[in-house]
Formats: structure tokens, C-alpha cells, sequence
């Protein structure tokens, strides 16, 4: 999923190591190589008022660990070249001196040996000796390379392979610290590969997450007061797993859950954005999760990322769909405001989409959309198009920006008003279809350009995936709109007005007006879509 997806002080911690020069970076790895490979001689175990043991390093320890280290590292080069200079010196002193006493005393020797008629002496080159080299004293630590100790134990932090004891956990809004490493406080060994704790922590996850942002979660009586309690949920790709934590940096996971055992749907019973997780099984021993996601998008992005680790999806609000014979039962609202009785439709064979602006598909969907419509279109094939916003936000606009927008693809087939097609005010003829053709996650549609066809009679015969293009399966509606339509179907009359009660099905699978949020501006077009574009388009119109 995108770094967007990916929230929490762990994270903004890991954006920040990521932002340091590279030279720091580096030389934090290196220091993290030393810790895993002599982990025994700096973290021990530290004894606090309130636990018993914390397998630990205090700070003024780390930081004097690092500098011991970078010293090591520097000292063999500086000290040999230290330790080099004074005894080149020494030796060169002595020879002169040695040098000087010879000269001086050879004419001496000379004088002598001429008084008493001996011959002279053979002259000796006079011996040197060489003065053993003094040892030198260690070379002190020198504050440059304490302060750089000091900036590697704070890139420890930031990194993810420490962490403070007693990190502020609970303030999940608090501000970055201005130091992590103060010369007191312990830190905790985090990395997998020097750790010692038993229990699942934030940072044990983030190796495949996909997901990680702060939601509420009914817990207590004062749920209904509070909005519930703040709980840090991370989804996992690698292992499948959704995991709960109180907070964005917490050291041990309050639930875990295997997506391929639980089932999800939204739930309005509690909380307005609600998301109940249960056991797929029915077991009720153990207990529905409630999560509030406190916005319409947070809950449609919430649900979906459940799917994406395998949990089952689970429609709950259109159990009157069970009583519908047929498409044409269904009414709708067009993109211009009027309401439309898909009986108007009998006899064709019909291709129901969810579209949208921004989609990465759209550039790639619009085009066969449209080239199908041109095609079958004096066939009987009627495409119908309906905008949706609940896919990534890829459908920002207003009704009268969407009409603009697909003029450059020429899409003069019907469209219908913006509305959702997943949750309580999913429009009805989707909650139809996707209750009689069921995909990969059940009945719900999983994202932007999810594809229906309907025969001659009504009924919902195949569903396409987003990615399945629209000529992918033109054989399909070759095959359609070959058979004919039941004389019966298209025998049947509506029933007169005066014999219709106040409130017939029809009405009560009108689309519930989906909750109210801003309207974006529509994304300026792609330079792929823009070199599509088309002056002379027809705004699009109902089908005949």
C-alpha cells in the first residue's frame, strides 16, 4: 500500500532516519552490526522501583559504547602516526649526538698515538644505540567524536532498533522529543536480532505491513461517551494478520487477528462509521471487535484493507434484495436528477459498471466502454454507468463535472448520479447484482470498474473484475444479445398507479442518501486521457 497507509510515531521515526546525510546512516548500520555481534558487554540487566528487570542500556552508557568505538576505529592510523614522529626523532638526536663525540675525539686520539711512535689506530665507525620507543599514553576521546556517539544513539532510536523504556505511549499526538537518548533513561533493545522481548511490539510488524493507522475501539461503559478507546491497528501482507495495539508504540500487541478467520462488515448500530470483526465461524465465544473509524472514508478504506489480508466480507442492509425476481424491479436516479424504472430496460441485454475519473483503469476502461456501445448498441446492448466515490476517492466530482470529464472519451450511454455501491447506502441495483454473482470477496465490490452483464430477461449472468477489460469478454455479449428475450418478460405489465400501495418494494430499494462530504474539485486529466480528448461530444443521454 502506499507510505500514506502507513501512519504512527514509529513510522514518522523511520521517515526521519531515512532524511539523515547518508555518512550518519551508515555508520549507525555499522554500529548496529557491533551491537548484534557484542550485544553481552552493553546491554544488561537494569532493576527499576516498578519492574523487576529490563534487559537494557542506559544512555550515558550507549553513547560511551559508541565512542569507545569510533575511537577504536580512528585510533590505529592517528596513533601510529602520533607514536611514529617522537621516536624518528630520538633515534636522530642520538646518531648526532653519537657523531659530534667522534669527530671530537679522533684528532685526540691521533696526537697520542704519534707522541709515543705507535702506529695510528684504524679508524672504528663509532656505534649507534637505538633508544627503545616510550609507550605512548591512550589518546583521549575528543568531543568531535562524543558528539558524533551522540547522533548515532539518537539514529538508533529513529531507526527502529532501540527504543526508549518509557516512551511516551500514551500521548499518540505528542511531538518528537528534541533528544531520545538522555544519560539516565534506559533503552530497549527492539531489532529482531538483539531483543530479548517475548511479546509482539509495533516494531516486530512493520517488515510487510500495508496498513497502520489510530482508530477507536468499543471497550467499557463509556464507549458511548467517548467514541471509544484509541487502539493503533497494523495489517500485515506477509503474515495475513491484522494487530491491535494502545498505542503506535507499544511493545506488546493486546489481539491479533488471521484475516482468513474473520468477517467484516459495516456496522451503524454503535458507532455512525462503524466496522464490527467477528469469527467467520459463528463462534460466539469469542467477542465482536466494534472499530470507529470516525469518517465515511476511513470506514469504506478500513473495511477494504480487511479483505486484503482474506477476511470475508459480510452485507448486511439489503435483505429485502432477496425478494427481487429481476432487474427490472429496481429504479435508480440518472445523472441529471430523474428517476429511472429499470423496466424501461427490458429486452436488452445490459452492462451495469462503476466508474470513476481518477482511476488508474479509467484511461484503459472508457475507450472499449465506448467502443462496445457504438458496436452493439442497435443490437440491444445498454450500458449503464454508475459513478462512485468509494474506491480511493477516485471520483471527487460533482454530477456536472463527471458529465464533462467523459466527453473526451465520447461516452454517450447512460450515467446515473454518484452514489455508493458497498455499505447501508450502496444503490440498490448493486446490491442486487453482487448478491446473485458473488466475486473473490463475496458480495462486495472490491474497486473501480467492477463489470455485470444482464440478458435479455433481467437477470445477472456473469461479473468481471476491474482489471477484466471490456472487449476481454465481447464473446460474452455476442452470446446475449444472439438469444431472445422471454415473450413473457416482456408481456408483463407494471401495475396501474391507482393499485400501487403508498410504499411499494420499488421504493423501499431506493438508494438511502449516502452521508454528506465535501466535494472535491475533479483531478485535472492525464496526458494519456487529454490526447483521447474529442471536441464535438453529445452529453451522455438515457439509452433507447
Amino acid at each position: 500500500m502506499a507510505q500514506k497507509n502507513l501512519e504512527g510515531r514509529v513510522y514518522a521515526r523511520l521517515q526521519r532516519f531515512e532524511g539523515l546525510p547518508e555518512d550518519l546512516k551508515e555508520d549507525t548500520r555499522k554500529f548496529q552490526t557491533y551491537l548484534v555481534e557484542n550485544k553481552a558487554s552493553v546491554f544488561q540487566i537494569h532493576h527499576s522501583a516498578l519492574i523487576k528487570a529490563v534487559y537494557s542500556v542506559k544512555g550515558k552508557a550507549l553513547i560511551e559504547s559508541i565512542a569507545q568505538w569510533l575511537h577504536t576505529r580512528e585510533a590505529p592510523a592517528t596513533e601510529a602516526a602520533e607514536a611514529a614522529a617522537p621516536a624518528t626523532e630520538a633515534v636522530e638526536e642520538v646518531a648526532a649526538s653519537v657523531t659530534e663525540a667522534a669527530v671530537d675525539e679522533a684528532p685526540a686520539a691521533a696526537a697520542t698515538a704519534h707522541e709515543e711512535g705507535a702506529a695510528p689506530a684504524e679508524e672504528v665507525a663509532p656505534a649507534t644505540e637505538t633508544p627503545a620507543p616510550v609507550a605512548a599514553a591512550p589518546a583521549p576521546i575528543s568531543a568531535e567524536t562524543r558528539e558524533r556517539a551522540r547522533q548515532i544513539a539518537e539514529s538508533l532510536v529513529l531507526s527502529g532498533f532501540l527504543t526508549l523504556h518509557k516512551d511516551d505511549e500514551k500521548r499518540v499526538n505528542a511531538p518528537p522529543p528534541d533528544h531520545y537518548v538522555r544519560d539516565n533513561d534506559l533503552l530497549v533493545p527492539i531489532a529482531k536480532e538483539v531483543t530479548e522481548l517475548k511479546t509482539t511490539s509495533v516494531w516486530s510488524v512493520l517488515d510487510g505491513a500495508i496498513y497502520a493507522k489510530l482508530f477507536k475501539r468499543k471497550a467499557g461503559i463509556l464507549a458511548p461517551f467517548t467514541n471509544g478507546k484509541d487502539v493503533y491497528v497494523v495489517f500485515n501482507d506477509k503474515t495475513k494478520k491484522a494487530y491491535l495495539f494502545e498505542s503506535d508504540l507499544a511493545k506488546a500487541a493486546i489481539a491479533e487477528f488471521d484475516g482468513a478467520t474473520v468477517k467484516v462488515e459495516f456496522d451503524h448500530a454503535f458507532f455512525e462509521f462503524g466496522v464490527r470483526v467477528s469469527l467467520a465461524s459463528g463462534d460466539d465465544k469469542e467477542k465482536p471487535e466494534l472499530f470507529n473509524a470516525g469518517t465515511k472514508h476511513l470506514q469504506e478504506e478500513f473495511v477494504n484493507v480487511w479483505l486484503n489480508i482474506g477476511a470475508q466480507y459480510r452485507e448486511t442492509f439489503h435483505g429485502e434484495i432477496e425478494n427481487v425476481k429481476s432487474i427490472y424491479e429496481l429504479k435508480d436516479t440518472d445523472i441529471s436528477g430523474t428517476e429511472i424504472t429499470f423496466d424501461k430496460y427490458k429486452g436488452k441485454v445490459l452492462l451495469v459498471v462503476n466508474v470513476s475519473s481518477n482511476c488508474g483503469l479509467t484511461p484503459t476502461n472508457y475507450p472499449e466502454l465506448t467502443a462496445l456501445d457504438e458496436k452493439y448498441r442497435d443490437q440491444g446492448l445498454v450500458i449503464l454507468a454508475f459513478p462512485c466515490n468509494q474506491f480511493g476517492s477516485q471520483e471527487p466530482g460533482t454530477n456536472e463535472e463527471i458529465v464533462e470529464f467523459v466527453k473526451q472519451y465520447n461516452a454517450q450511454y447512460q450515467f446515473f448520479e454518484k452514489a455508493d455501491v458497498n455499505g447501508p447506502h450502496a444503490r440498490p441495483v448493486f446490491a442486487y447484482l453482487k448478491a446473485k454473482l458473488p466475486g473473490t470477496f463475496g458480495n462486495y465490490i472490491k474497486w473501480n470498474f467492477t463489470k455485470f452483464l444482464v440478458d435479455r430477461n433481467g437477470q445477472p449472468f456473469k461479473r468481471f473484475a476491474p482489471t477484466d477489460k471490456p472487449l476481454s469478454f465481447e464473446h460474452d455479449i455476442q452470446e446475449l444479445l444472439s438469444a431472445e428475450a422471454d415473450p413473457e418478460v416482456l408481456e408483463e405489465e407494471k401495475p396501474k398507479e391507482e393499485d400501487t400501495p403508498a410504499t411499494t418494494q420499488s421504493d423501499v430499494l431506493v438508494a438511502a442518501p449516502a452521508t454528506s462530504e465535501p466535494e472535491a474539485p475533479a483531478a485535472a486529466k492525464t496526458e494519456e486521457a487529454a490526447a483521447k480528448e474529442t471536441p464535438a461530444v453529445v452529453a451522455p443521454a438515457a439509452a433507447p
